[in-house]
């Protein structure tokens, strides 16, 4: 098995991989993932940060072969033996594999824990190689500085291995520096409550609450997550 340093988040969701796991559901229409990734019978294809296999569940049946890669072990000890693919323990930044090894990649939900997200982008470009298309999910956060600060506090006191959200003009401008061309994007919006929200991550629901508050005058862009008791 490849090895891997330990970062931030293999830490943290290596505490929290069960509760991951049954919330995992909720994450991914599936409509919509196909309908973005356009999987073909003849892909190869790799999901990068896997966690239990979320994604590769939905697209690996319409693909040649998928493999699912992640830096947590406690991740990849629960990762879904249905989803008939392999799964390797490795760093995002650092991919185990030789260039254009796939014709198509997935990443849901990692972007936003990663110290270097514009190389991790740069890593996907060179193992899909020319041709290759690139399905990139995670938290979109505001444009307006002062309200992604806000909402990067939030995130942090939730999570500690959160690193920075990507507005969604900064994840195009990546995008685009690692080779990519955007043609199409669909944004969710999840409702949840905030002491569901904090038990998923096994946080203090009041210590996050409290940072909530601190910032409600400008909403820190969050529109739909709400305080369990307001209705």
């Amino acid at each position: 098995m490849t090895s891997a340093p330990r970062r931030p988040a293999a830490e943290q969701f290596g505490r929290t991989a069960d509760l991951y796991v049954q919330s995992q559901g909720r994450r991914y229409p599936r409509e919509t993932v196909l309908r973005l990734a356009a999987p073909r019978p003849d892909d190869r294809y790799i999901d990068v940060g896997t966690g239990p296999g979320t994604l590769v569940r939905l697209i690996g049946p319409a693909v040649a072969f998928s493999v699912g890669t992640d830096i947590t072990p406690e991740m990849l000890a629960r990762f879904d033996p249905e989803a008939r693919a392999a799964a390797v323990r490795a760093d995002a930044h650092r991919l185990p594999f030789p260039d254009g090894a796939f014709t198509l990649a997935t990443c849901g939900s990692v972007f936003h824990h990663l110290e270097e997200p514009e190389g991790a982008a740069i890593e996907v470009a060179r193992v899909l190689g020319a041709g290759g298309r690139f399905l990139l999910v995670d938290m979109a956060g505001p444009e307006e500085p002062e309200r992604r600060a806000a909402r990067d506090e939030v995130e942090s006191a939730r999570d500690p291995s959160h690193v920075a959200i990507l507005h969604p003009s900064q994840a195009r401008t990546m995008l685009e520096a690692a080779g990519f061309e955007v043609l199409d994007e669909a944004s969710q919006v999840d409702e949840v409550s905030d002491d569901l929200w904090c038990r998923l991550a096994d946080a203090d629901v009041e210590a996050v609450r409290e940072v909530l508050r601190r910032h409600e005058a400008i909403g820190g862009g969050f529109v739909a997550l709400r305080r369990e008791g307001d209705g």
